[in-house]
């Protein structure tokens, strides 16, 4: 170490007093990246890779982050500890690629782990800076493709309960980029042919360094590894409050209200009458206490006005002879929102291009077998029709109509927003998702908020649906529109049969467990670990109105230490840490609740 590097060190010891080893960590992770965020805003996560991934999995399990992105921002030993100069995080989350850094940045990062006892997790092939291997206990060494598998080679909290075989649950490869490294003081966890690929090192008694190897690219996408992640975050921290989403279904409907299906002629069927939705839908959804989460079109396009009017309160014959009845298709919903079966998420206004007039239109009062077969007009958010995509200021219209029309038609505003036939822009000035989230929404195939927009993958659910990490979002059968219900009125109650065991739950409720607040002290060290869970009055309303889940976690390491401890929720005794998960359950409501640590009087 240079003498620059070591005065700046010295200077931060002298700033910041000492942790106590005794003091438990704040429960939140600073995750540290380079340029892997290509949004200049710093709002939309998009692209794929590791960021976004975990970006999604900590959203999901409900482990509160904050992200520090290298390539904008100048490291400050103000990013890791608070305004009485304790530490901000329990631990940080190191998905750096560069190979270096400044002299400045590895005695911050150095002081961090060592002076403010903040933990340490790496990933992949994000270990290539001197400081990360010394703090890791593990020296880079290279890295090359293999065949190899990891495997588990002692117990750990970290690993255990998970397969003999880590890259189970995930896509089958002949080979994947595997790090090379040798071990110069941390423990083998897992290792792949005698390398290895999972390690820890003790910095000091409530502080660990942790490496989960593996190709960066691939790594993430096995459900082991992903499970690695998050015990690894309550290893490093000594605790976590988390979300498990095993066998939990939600399942989507779309275009009820949908013009499509009075006008586009391969899409054509009559609207659901109320009778059909009892019988198909309400009925079946009662009898195993489901839900379903109905993606509707509030705004139907009227032919004669040439604009557009309340869907529900249509009632015509439509130009194939066809009855359309939507005031009926109204008091199903209704009976259903009643029953507590059915909830109402957004289609978008219209589920049709905003211009209906320009050429190669118009669409008004075409012939059916002309303009109006053709599927492009029926894609709001995107011109499918001339190749081209819709403004902001058009789509920020249509998302707050779509609102506006749900919550005057039935009385809550839509906290999932779903295009018409997955038509969406991407740019950056007219993103969906990053306009979706400004408008209110919550969720958009991936995380929607205030503080960030997650662009949905259409191979999201299938890499992570169904897993521990992320509910399977199924799109109901026997089509996942109200189409499906109209040609087999039997086919949506037997994926209960295909499912048998599971939790079929709402949207509402995935969408609240995304945005609670998970708060911890900051101003004080933190003697007793005590949680503040906020549940948002917008976006976590169903977690207000019905009781509430999570798993309280401790680490081998902590337990001893809490062994005179008892927890407490909500003012309420539930007795002593026992076990390494103890399942919190908060009642309805209530928007914030409270987890404590108490110690026997």
């Amino acid at each position: 170490m240079s003498g620059r590097m070591i005065r700046f060190a010295l200077l931060l010891v002298a700033l910041v007093p000492k942790m106590s080893a005794a003091q438990l960590k704040p429960y939140r992770v600073l995750f540290v990246i380079s340029d892997q965020w290509k949004d200049p805003r710093s709002f939309l996560v998009s692209g794929g890779g590791e960021f976004q991934t975990i970006v999604t999995m900590f959203k999901s399990w409900g482990i509160p982050f904050d992200i520090l992105r290298l390539d904008q921002t100048q490291m400050d030993p103000n990013h890791f500890r608070d305004f009485s100069g304790h530490a901000r995080y329990g631990a940080i989350l190191w998905d750096v690629p560069d190979e270096s850094i400044s002299e400045g940045d590895q005695a911050i990062v150095t002081h961090a782990v060592q002076k403010l006892h903040i933990s340490l997790i790496a990933i992949g092939d994000r270990i290539r800076q001197p400081v990360i291997q010394q703090l890791l206990g593990i020296r880079y060494k290279n890295e090359h493709m293999n065949s190899a598998h990891p495997r588990p080679t002692a117990p750990s909290f970290v690993l255990r309960g998970l397969a003999a075989d880590l890259h189970q649950q995930g896509p089958d490869l002949i080979s994947m980029r595997r790090v090379q490294v040798e071990v110069t003081g941390a423990k083998i966890l897992a290792d792949a042919d005698g390398s290895p690929q999972v390690t820890e090192n003790e910095i000091s008694d409530d502080t660990r360094a942790i490496w989960i190897g593996g190709d960066i690219d691939q790594m993430l996408l096995y459900q082991p590894l992903r499970t690695a992640l998050r015990r690894a975050v309550t290893e490093a921290i000594g605790y976590s409050l988390t979300k498990s989403w095993s066998k939990t279904i939600v399942l989507t409907m779309d275009d009820m209200g949908n013009a499509q299906n009075a006008w586009l002629e391969h899409w054509h069927y009559p609207a659901l009458t109320a009778e059909q939705i009892r019988h198909s839908l309400i009925e079946p959804l009662q009898a195993h206490h489901a839900v379903l989460s109905l993606n509707i079109v509030p705004g139907f396009v009227d032919d004669t006005e040439r604009g557009i009017v309340p869907t529900w309160q249509q009632q015509f014959t439509d130009s194939f002879g066809t009855k359309q009845d939507y005031v009926s298709t109204k008091q199903g919903l209704d009976e259903g929102i009643a029953r507590g079966v059915l909830e109402i998420e957004s289609h978008g206004w219209t589920h049709m291009q905003p211009d209906l007039t320009s050429p190669p239109g118009p669409w008004w009062g075409s012939p059916l077998m002309d303009e109006r077969a053709e599927v492009g007009w029926y894609r709001e958010f995107y011109d499918v029709r001339r190749g081209r995509e819709i403004t902001a200021a058009e789509q920020k219209f249509h998302m707050q109509q779509s609102a506006d029309w749900i919550q005057a038609e039935f009385g809550e505003f839509p906290l999932e927003f779903s295009t018409g036939g997955n038509g969406v822009s991407r740019s950056p000035d007219n993103n969906t998702w990053r306009l979706a989230a400004e408008a209110g929404y919550g969720y958009y195939g991936g995380y929607l908020g205030k503080d960030l927009a997650v662009e949905g993958r259409a191979d999201s659910n299938a890499d992570f649906g169904g897993s521990d990490d992320v509910p399977l979002l199924l799109p109901a059968p026997p089509d996942g529109h109200d189409r499906g219900i109209a040609h087999d009125p039997e086919g949506f109650a037997k994926v209960f049969d295909r499912y048998p065991g599971y939790v079929f739950t709402g949207l509402d409720e995935y969408i609240g467990y995304q945005h609670a607040d998970i708060r911890t002290p900051t101003s004080s060290p933190l003697k007793e670990p005590m949680l503040t869970v906020v549940y948002d009055p917008h976006y976590g309303r169903a977690l207000i109105s019905k009781p509430s889940s999570w798993n309280f976690q401790v680490a081998d390491w902590l337990r001893p230490g809490l062994e005179s401890s008892q927890i407490w929720v909500d003012g309420k005794n539930l007795g002593s840490v026992k076990d390494e998960t103890t399942v919190i359950d908060f009642q309805a409501g209530g928007q914030t609740h409270t987890l404590e640590l108490r110690r026997r009087k």
